[in-house]
């Protein structure tokens, strides 16, 4: 098994969520997630303060996979969250050593 975690902008994770889902993906983790990379920082005001804002909001979408899909789940990520905009995200394949369905105790692919 597979975990496939991306990381992407806020506007992209509907498109992403609608492709996954209809690759057969039915289940994932998405959650807010704050960072920066190499884009430069931006400033913005704030009730008439200029501040550098040094982190950028993202959503961070993570699902676990047959080890099989993992290379097609990072391409319907990328077909649909693509963007030649300058922090557009990452994506990365982390192995799973174990699963476990807290309900029923199914272990593997079946906790899937």
């Amino acid at each position: 098994m597979k975990l496939v975690t991306a990381i992407l902008r806020p506007h992209r994770v509907a498109d992403v969520r609608a492709a996954l889902t209809t690759f057969g993906i039915h289940g994932m983790t998405i959650s807010q997630a704050s960072g920066y990379g190499m884009e430069v920082w931006r400033t913005s005001s704030y009730r008439g303060r200029r501040f550098h804002d040094e982190s950028v909001s993202n959503v961070r979408m993570e699902v676990v996979v047959d080890d099989a899909d993992a290379e097609d789940i990072v391409n319907v990520i990328l077909s649909s969250a693509a963007s030649t905009a300058s922090g557009a995200g990452k994506i990365w394949i982390t192995p799973v050593v174990s699963l476990t369905r807290v309900r029923t105790g199914e272990r593997g692919m079946d906790a899937i």
